[in-house]
């Protein structure tokens, strides 16, 4: 368990991730026997949350508390691992069975466990107050959210499989992804490139708590599918506009800090900002109602949050404790792919409007989802390199290389006898 290196684990796990999609994709246009494309997609929605966006924030997180990592993070992560996997495995081949719903509660407990620790540690370990904020927020975003999966097994239990039990699932969702996940990359940014703010910025702090805040009734945004009362609508138009308004801000508080950030930063805060506004359409009810008609629009949602900001921060960050610089031609590749990707999504339901159809649509998806992998590979063989490099100059500069210290033992018993 001391020896396994999380962060190339992560990164193998992007990997995986990113190989189900193309088979995810594939499924869509061609004929794969013996395969249940639902199995398939809970599987790779759940190793997404849990292997890649989890264990990549977690262990990112713990390395800017600790300098000395804790051994119950490291049974955390490997808990993570074994649990990710076996989601993997076990919604891949019965989907929602015995098996998976173990795996799954047991992520539950896991991701509970490291909230409660981190939330506990924050303020004592980081000195950067807007951090700490955006971490703890996190952190209880990450019980909230767990609540969803509960509430879904007394609503199956209880034959409720309609409107309930979908909202208990978009709950999940909304605290997770605009909860824990883009709160989690947000803090590490802050952790990177704030650090002079030491007693924090008031006119940030304060965008920042109604940011915070405004994102727990954004949640009501996912109902109106079913055309709730209006104070539902109400509610959720002045948080999306509230959300839309203190993000904004924020940006603006720190622009002039983003002056040299990496690309990929960059893409990160230009993502959120595009999230945002497209918050504030779906409650307008035309929009909103057609929205969620379109798979497309609610699949590009989720992934200009996790393929748009979690994952570049993710990237940026992994760079930043090998201490050495991002490639920059691979990083645009994955820019340009995403932004591909994205444009695609949600541009076929636009031009649809409009009766115009974009041909081989699938087949383009196929094609950069197969890239999206390739990047995978590209960043774990990156990783593994400058890992490399790193250990052999630790080993080197404190004189404890294995055949160093071999030699130094044998000069030293070669003096012991000559004296």
């Amino acid at each position: 368990m001391k020896k396994l290196n999380y962060e190339a684990w992560a990164f193998i796990n992007f990997t995986v991730l990113a190989l189900f999609g193309v088979l995810l994709r594939y499924m869509m246009s061609f004929p794969a026997g013996g395969l249940n494309y639902l199995n398939i997609l809970h599987a790779h929605s759940h190793f997404a949350f849990a292997g890649w966006t989890f264990l990549g924030l977690a262990v990112l997180i713990v390395r800017h508390l600790y300098e000395d990592e804790p051994a119950v993070f490291k049974w955390i992560f490997l808990a993570t691992l074994a649990c990710a996997f076996g989601m993997l495995l076990s919604f891949s081949v019965q989907g929602y069975k015995a098996v998976s719903i173990l795996f799954s509660t047991l992520f539950l407990v896991v991701s509970c466990w490291f909230a409660w620790l981190v939330y506990r540690k924050s303020s004592s370990n980081i000195k950067n107050t807007i951090s700490v904020k955006l971490i703890k927020a996190g952190a209880i975003c990450i019980f909230i959210s767990s609540l969803g999966p509960l509430a879904l097994a007394v609503l199956k239990a209880s034959g409720h499989l309609g409107v309930l039990y979908q909202n208990a699932i978009y709950f999940y969702l909304h605290f997770q992804l605009n909860g824990w996940m883009q709160l989690a990359a947000l803090a590490l940014l802050a952790i990177r490139y704030l650090k002079d703010d030491a007693g924090g910025n008031k006119r940030t702090a304060l965008w920042t708590n109604i940011f915070i805040f405004s994102s727990v009734p954004l949640f009501f945004i996912f109902t109106l599918w079913v055309k709730p009362p209006f104070w539902v609508l109400y509610t959720a138009s002045a948080a999306s506009v509230l959300n839309a308004w203190s993000w904004f801000m924020i940006l603006g508080s720190v622009w002039h800090k983003t002056r040299g950030i990496p690309p990929l930063v960059k893409m990160a805060l230009l993502a959120i900002s595009a999230k945002v506004f497209f918050q504030i359409l779906i409650c307008y009810p035309p929009i909103g109602e057609w929205t969620f008609l379109n798979r497309n629009l609610i699949i590009g949602y989720v992934h200009l949050i996790t393929l748009g900001c979690v994952t570049p921060v993710l990237i940026s960050q992994f760079d930043d404790t090998l201490n050495r610089g991002g490639a920059k031609t691979l990083d645009w590749l994955y820019a340009l792919s995403t932004v591909s990707y994205l444009v695609l999504l949600f541009g076929q339901p636009l031009l649809s409007l409009l009766g115009i159809t974009v041909p081989h649509f699938q087949i383009y998806l196929l094609a950069i989802s197969v890239l999206f992998s390739l990047f995978g590979f590209a960043y774990s063989f990156r990783f593994f390199e400058a890992g490399i490099e790193k250990r052999e100059h630790k080993y080197i500069s404190n004189d404890d290389h294995p055949d160093l210290v071999s030699l130094k033992n044998s000069f030293n018993k070669t003096i012991n006898q000559f004296k």
